[in-house]
């Protein structure tokens, strides 16, 4: 079946190529499927995982999003089966509110040995609004992940000698009407969706997937 799959494929191919390559991308894109993205990294898997949601800059205005960010993002962890056990983050937020100061921060290894965890996905926000410019209706936000091996005493990702802050991580919401920002509950319904679509963007570090409107980019092909 591989085999002749395989055939019809390259026949396939070969015959739209001859008529030309926008016809040839998208046909192809049709019989195959749309590309994945490999994971960037592959979680220990047998080693018990916490995520933490770090949030210094105050950029989310709810703490309960902050932990619902950490507990989404374990659940794709678990639902993936990408780890065999997760610990709830959502303890951590306030054990680092009970123990930091001023001029003693929690470091990452304490926040695993917290909850007795081996690994710690280390979520650091950076921003997190409903607009880019305070004016255009887009829900943005964007963060930096690393993970650490906490009895190791050392970063598995990014490698050593990338940046220090971690891997940098972008998302965002389609452009919105102004209406739905009008009550705060919509805005509230708005900033949940954002944490969501970030939880999924962090996720996707750590697994293959199909990189969303790829089918829409096949149309630049179209002019070859």
């Amino acid at each position: 079946m591989r085999a002749t799959r395989a055939i019809l494929l390259a026949s396939l191919a070969a015959l739209l190529a001859a008529a030309g390559c926008n016809l040839a991308v998208p046909a192809l894109y049709v019989a195959q499927g749309p590309p994945k993205q490999p994971a960037l990294f592959t979680l220990p898997k047998d080693k018990k995982t916490v995520v933490f949601v770090d949030d210094r800059k105050n950029v989310i205005s709810r703490l309960q999003l902050r932990a619902m960010l950490a507990d989404d993002v374990g659940t794709i962890f678990q639902r993936l089966e990408l780890v065999d056990e997760v610990v709830s983050g959502r303890e951590l937020i306030s054990y680092v509110r009970r123990v930091e100061t001023s001029s003693k921060r929690v470091s990452i290894e304490e926040l695993g040995n917290a909850v007795n965890a081996d690994v710690v996905v280390y979520v650091e926000m950076e921003s997190f609004a409903l607009s880019p410019d305070g004016a255009t209706p887009k829900p943005v936000a964007s963060a930096y992940v690393k993970v650490v091996d906490v009895k190791a005493k050392e970063r598995i990702f990014p490698p050593m000698g990338g940046d220090p802050k971690g891997h940098p991580v972008s998302s965002e919401l389609d452009t919105m009407s102004p209406e739905m920002f009008r009550t705060s509950a919509q805005r509230r319904r708005a900033e949940d969706m954002l944490e969501k679509r970030l939880a999924e963007d962090v996720g996707n570090l750590f697994h293959e997937f199909e990189p969303k409107g790829f089918g829409g980019g096949v149309s630049k092909f179209n002019n070859v």
